[in-house]
């Protein structure tokens, strides 16, 4: 009966094992794709944004050449 319990034991410590082991290793890989799509959209963020500074930016100018051009037409 004894050594009945202990193979038990040891099988259980084993498959406890493994069972850590695999898991440790779906948790790195879970880790690793999450940091990978937390770059991308950190990537993403930056460009949009850059795309709205130089939208700001066309569009300030627009303005400016339009109240430039307003100033020397009046002043015809």
């Amino acid at each position: 009966m004894l050594l009945a319990l202990e193979i038990i034991g040891i099988i259980f410590m084993i498959t406890m094992i493994f069972i850590a082991i695999w898991g440790f290793i779906l948790a790195n890989q879970a880790y690793n794709q999450m940091r990978y799509q937390n770059y991308l959209l950190e990537k993403i963020t930056q460009n949009i944004y850059m795309l709205a500074c130089k939208l700001d930016g066309n569009r300030d100018n627009d303005n400016n050449n339009l109240k430039t051009e307003d100033n020397i037409n009046e002043e015809k």
